[in-house]
């Protein structure tokens, strides 16, 4: 049993537990509502894509085998909004198919039923991590707190955004030191409306104009990297 004050760290956690069993769902219930943030339910692949956009969780736990669109699809559509995202399997199936395509899938661990709440726990803690650890330290002076999603300035003075240069500069540094594509900042930033290349060039010059020239790396042809102070 974990000592209740490593168990507070969850304290800052929104977890997303897509399962279709229902023992599982309340096991599940009874062992993380007391500890996380808050934690959503999803019975089949469908409505957990859909509880992932409405609530965008820090971590997705999720059995293969659900009704509608199995796990590893359902991880798939999310990594195109959210690559970052860690997302823990939890099944009986783990066949070495379903491991190579949890892997293919970049999921961040891999459990097996009967889930050991112990090991649950542990595997969130570490998941979750980045959490934390929310203030990123950008070049001249800037800080990001990513648990607040605010920027602010040497002089400790928050930096006015929109939300749209909010959403972006969260995924962008959610994924520092990596290129993020076109495509997933469409879907991650722009959501359910279409982006052109001249509005989002528009949203990383109003960043740059209110920080500095650099902060945010264009890779020709595929996207855009923040990278981390040096």
């Amino acid at each position: 049993m974990l000592d209740i004050s490593i168990l507070k760290k969850l304290s800052k956690i929104n977890v997303l537990v897509v399962d279709s069993n229902k023992i599982t769902i309340q096991k599940l219930k009874n062992a993380l509502s007391l500890y996380c943030k808050n934690v959503y339910f999803a019975k089949d692949g469908i409505e957990g894509f859909e509880l992932f956009e409405k609530n965008r969780p820090d971590v997705i736990i999720s059995d293969i085998n659900l009704p509608e669109l199995n796990g590893l699809e359902m991880v798939h559509l999310i990594h195109e909004i959210s690559p970052s995202i860690p997302v823990i399997i939890a099944t009986a199936n783990d066949s070495s198919k379903n491991i190579l395509e949890s892997i293919k899938q970049g999921v961040y661990t891999y459990l097996r039923k009967p889930i050991a709440i112990e090991e649950l726990q542990i595997a969130l803690l570490l998941a979750a991590k980045n959490i934390y650890n929310s203030k990123i330290y950008l070049d001249k002076g800037f800080i990001y707190d990513k648990e607040s999603k605010l920027l602010f300035t040497a002089d400790k003075n928050e930096v006015p955004l929109t939300k749209l240069e909010k959403e972006l500069l969260h995924l962008l540094i959610s994924n520092i030191n990596k290129i993020v594509e076109y495509s997933t900042i469409e879907n991650y930033v722009w959501q359910n409306r279409s982006m052109s290349i001249k509005a989002l060039r528009m949203r990383i010059k109003e960043i740059r104009h209110k920080t500095y020239c650099n902060i945010i790396e264009n890779i020709s042809g595929c996207g855009y990297r923040i990278n981390s102070y040096k």
